[in-house]
């Protein structure tokens, strides 16, 4: 067999080699659809991808996001990201968000409200003043500088579950990067909303007269409201192990869902749900563990998984145009999220170890950082090149962010067990 389509070929190297492999290419035999089947190459991938990394040096998780990369439709093309693939990776998303709310009791948030809101203000302010400017002076208008500066500032923990197995998710440091995220977060979805209005002509009075009340009851009613109803359902139904567990899964979906009609990120509801029905589920009960253990091991997997099945490695080199934007948009993210979380350090007391796991937590780019680019580009406020970008952002953080976060992670827990902020010894702060 020879490569057809000759005549249509520029004389590039790659598009040449793009169509030959196209023609010779031995996993082109379409996508697997039979359901059974699908499924074993997702658990397969979940037991085998972390066994190999963990063996490599590397963290389990990027294991699941290379491996998402390789099988997925833009890879090998085992897999293709179809509408099942997609509701798992969304629930794995939001059980990771709640799973983080989970181990962040309002107590701690209390505790450590300082920090949180410093980190918070500090990780949001200095990704979208560095970002900002530098698509400014790379070309870009103001609306498209200041979303691309805005998918910077938000961040997806991935690394979470690297915390878990270290055991330092109380760490004072940890607690206010978790009530920290739920800040740039809010605060990166809220520019989102703005900025999409702005570029309808529709940023009106009434715009703000709607969101901002609507954040502030939708956070307190949560708040509020879940752990009584919450204590009311252990109450009344806690002999029935099964229904504790269906009822959290309720409480987190619906928390969602409203988030979502209130033009909220679904991601904040899930954490909050987690903040609030943390306090009725004891640390060490059967439920807790229960959630753990299918949220650990089932469901964050798949989302992790779809993420790298976003992300297309070849892309960069087959439009060269987009390499300068991807090194901007890298190199701004990495080095405005380290100076945030190097600052609140600096503000607040911590050892560079723990900055550092700071900074590795909250490095990640995922979910809401491509639905927010995805959004600006389907409305014409960024090209395609800044799209390339964002993806090879992802890609980058994504890997890094476990790496750094156990490097460092484990520094930080070595030695000392955790401890409350009020102790005398202190092993996350100088």
């Amino acid at each position: 067999m020879i490569c057809y389509g000759w005549s249509a070929l520029s004389w590039s190297p790659f598009n040449l080699l793009s169509t030959c492999f196209a023609v010779f290419n031995p996993f082109d035999y379409g996508p697997i659809e039979d359901p059974v089947t699908v499924f074993l190459v997702i658990v397969g991938i979940m037991l085998i991808a972390p066994l190999i990394f963990e063996r490599l040096g590397l963290p389990g998780i990027v294991g699941l996001i290379l491996a998402g990369v390789v099988v997925g439709p833009l890879g090998i093309r085992l897999l293709e990201r179809d509408d099942t693939i997609v509701l798992l990776g969304t629930v794995g998303l939001l059980f990771l968000m709640f799973l983080g709310g989970l181990e962040t009791s309002l107590d701690d948030l209390k505790k450590n409200a300082k920090p949180a809101l410093g980190f918070g203000l500090l990780t949001f302010l200095v990704p979208m003043l560095l970002g900002t400017g530098a698509m400014m002076l790379a070309g870009y208008g103001v609306l498209a500088a200041v979303l691309v500066a805005s998918c910077f500032a938000s961040h997806t923990l991935v690394a979470l579950p690297v915390l878990n197995k270290l055991g330092i998710m109380k760490a004072p440091p940890i607690t206010a990067t978790l009530g920290g995220s739920l800040v740039t977060n809010v605060l990166a979805l809220l520019v989102l909303a703005v900025v999409v209005k702005a570029q309808a002509g529709d940023l009106t009075l009434g715009f703000w007269l709607f969101l901002i009340p609507s954040l502030i009851v939708f956070t307190v009613v949560t708040l509020w409201g879940v752990p009584r109803l919450g204590r009311w359902f252990f109450v009344r139904f806690g002999h029935d192990e099964g229904a504790e567990f269906v009822f959290v899964l309720v409480a987190l979906f619906v928390v969602s869902y409203i988030a979502g009609l209130i033009e909220i990120e679904p991601i904040v509801g899930a954490f909050l749900v987690g903040i609030a029905i943390t306090q009725q589920i004891p640390t060490l009960s059967p439920l807790m563990n229960r959630i753990q253990f299918i949220g650990n091991t089932l469901f964050v997997p798949f989302f992790l998984i779809s993420v790298g099945m976003l992300v297309d490695p070849l892309i960069l080199i087959r439009e060269p145009q987009s390499l300068l934007v991807a090194a901007i948009i890298i190199g701004v993210e990495l080095i405005s999220k380290f100076m945030a979380a190097w600052g609140t350090g600096k503000l607040f007391g911590w050892s560079f170890d723990s900055s550092m796991t700071v900074f590795g937590l909250s490095v990640a780019q995922a979910a809401s950082t491509l639905a927010a680019v995805t959004v600006a580009f389907n409305l014409d406020i960024v090209d395609e090149a800044t799209v390339n970008g964002v993806i090879a952002m992802i890609l980058v953080s994504c890997i890094a962010s476990p790496w750094i976060t156990e490097r460092w992670g484990d520094r930080m827990s070595s030695g000392t067990p955790e401890a409350s902020p009020d102790s005398a010894a202190n092993p996350w702060g100088k």
